[in-house]
């Protein structure tokens, strides 16, 4: 099962605001850590890693990868 909450939605929405602009499809990856994120952009110029940690939500739970 995975789970995750924001106490203040707004930043998850700015931060798919801005991949949206830039890649076209990416993949999400939950573990216990948080969440990851990595994906090139149709031109192979710009790569997007991106890291949210558990620590950041208000809840968070996966319980498997």
């Amino acid at each position: 099962m995975f789970e995750a909450r924001l106490l203040h939605g707004s930043i998850f929405a700015k931060v798919i605001e801005g991949l949206r602009e830039l890649v076209n499809e990416a993949t999400w990856e939950c573990s216990g850590n948080g969440i990851t994120l990595q994906a090139m952009d149709s031109s192979h110029v710009a790569l997007v890693s991106l890291v949210m940690r558990s620590e950041g939500f208000e809840s968070y739970r996966c319980d498997r990868n």
